[in-house]
């Protein structure tokens, strides 16, 4: 983490953050508005949000740019094997899942909603032929109703 003392190790990448960025010359603004800018360019800068990645290093971006125009190939910059990714993920894979019930009611309370069910099924049929129907059939009861 950088803080305004690093404007002497990080003089490049800000100067080169103000001209292109801020569109700001760095020899004409005065010391006050320089220390202003480079708080910023270290905001953006510890949070990872400036919008190259030359802001971070300028020399280590110098040599990639040269040896890409060598016609080099060159890894991209964030490409590299983490072996320790890698194993998470195969012991990821290789552990159960957790299997998700279907359903959070007890067998016997599914048992009684098929029961209640099967009745209304009943009940349509027999309503269907003419037929009187108990007021309560086809009607789960858990008694709380009739409870005072």
């Amino acid at each position: 983490m950088f803080d305004l003392a690093s404007i002497f190790t990080k003089g490049q990448e800000f100067h080169t953050w103000l001209v292109e960025e801020r569109k700001i010359n760095p020899e004409t603004i005065s010391k006050d508005q320089n220390k202003k800018e480079f708080a910023k360019f270290m905001e953006d800068y510890n949070t990872a949000t400036l919008p190259d990645e030359k802001y971070y290093n300028m020399e280590a971006y110098n040599r990639r740019m040269t040896a890409l125009r060598q016609g080099e190939f060159v890894p991209p910059a964030e490409d590299s094997y983490d072996a320790q990714a890698d194993m998470k993920a195969i012991n990821k894979a290789h552990k159960k899942q957790a299997v998700e019930h279907d359903s959070y009611l007890s067998r016997e309370q599914l048992m009684e909603l098929r029961k209640v069910q099967n009745e209304r099924v009943e009940v349509g049929k027999m309503k269907r032929l003419g037929m009187d129907v108990k007021a309560n059939m086809g009607v789960r009861m858990d008694g709380t109703q009739f409870d005072d």
